[in-house]
């Protein structure tokens, strides 16, 4: 069983995220978190299989706390999931070790996609 982490400050995307990870068979979402700092410590304690991060959360947005997951736990794959997806936040990420960016506004199909091609590259 593949275990997830997300983080977002917004309970309606945390909720619709475990809804469709619920319909995929072999994935959980093993924790959640709703800001950077607590991503990267449940991300410490919970060692999950691969890690979603909303951009724009408080305290430490996406590009800061997976620079964290990043550097502390190279081999978990981060997604960054976002409203704000440019050419430049995708160079940010690319360069503290975020393995994608996915566009929410392109739907939950596209997330579900990159995952399972982290899992299926990166396997635990």
């Amino acid at each position: 069983m593949a275990r997830i982490l997300i983080a977002d400050d917004h309970e309606s995307m945390r909720i619709a995220f475990r809804a469709a990870v619920r319909l995929h068979p072999g994935w959980e979402v093993c924790g959640e978190a709703t800001d950077g700092r607590e991503a990267v410590a449940r991300t410490q304690e919970l060692k999950p299989d691969l890690v979603v991060l909303d951009f724009h959360m408080p305290i430490a947005n996406g590009i800061k706390a997976g620079s964290e997951i990043a550097n502390s736990m190279p081999r978990i794959p981060v997604l960054l999931y976002t409203l704000y997806k440019t050419r430049e936040l995708e160079v940010a990420a690319q360069l503290v070790g975020i393995r994608q960016v996915v566009a929410k506004e392109e739907g939950p199909h596209n997330l579900l996609n990159a995952i399972d091609k982290e899992l299926s590259e990166h396997p635990q």
